[in-house]
């Protein structure tokens, strides 16, 4: 058993070693804490549209968190995962809302489609938006394992994901 205990212990340390995460002492300031450089808040307290969700973060000084960077978004995921939550969907900041099918981050950027970025959908497999006029917002969604999912705008039970 004490093996056991110890492989656990080893393994356990091993992915906290190789995700980025650091707490809020760096140059984060509370609630945010720093993951791969960046100032990151999870809030699963609050939940609501992806407008009002946007509206939350800047009132924190930011903007649903951008995560075109692979890596970023890697280390975004064993931050969640560490974290525990109980089964929540995450806003983030990515939306076609001024341009059908035109998928832009908050800052203006282009979205990248595709692998491995957006969850996989129906028979044909597709790895993109599939919700056409009507889904328009990006949000991590736990029932995809947290890939990219198009979805309604106006829908209230998604918490928002922050960053400075």
């Amino acid at each position: 058993m004490t093996g056991f205990r110890l492989l656990s212990l080893v393994g356990i340390l091993a992915v906290v070693a190789a995700t980025n995460i650091k707490p809020a002492n760096t140059k984060c300031h509370s609630p945010f804490t720093e993951i791969s450089g960046r100032c990151v808040h999870i809030d699963v307290s609050k939940t609501g549209t992806w407008q009002n969700m946007r509206k939350f973060c800047q009132q924190l000084g930011g903007d649903l968190v951008n995560l075109s960077d692979l890596q970023f978004y890697g280390d975004i995921l064993l931050y969640i995962e560490s974290l525990h939550l109980p089964h929540a969907s995450f806003w983030i900041g990515a939306t076609d809302e001024a341009t059908e099918d035109v998928w832009m981050w908050t800052d203006g950027t282009p979205v990248r489609m595709g692998t491995p970025f957006w969850a996989n959908y129906g028979d044909n497999n597709y790895q993109m938006p599939t919700g056409g006029e009507k889904q328009n917002c990006v949000m991590l969604d736990v029932n995809f394992h947290y890939y990219f999912n198009d979805f309604i705008c106006s829908n209230t039970d998604v918490s928002p994901i922050c960053e400075k």
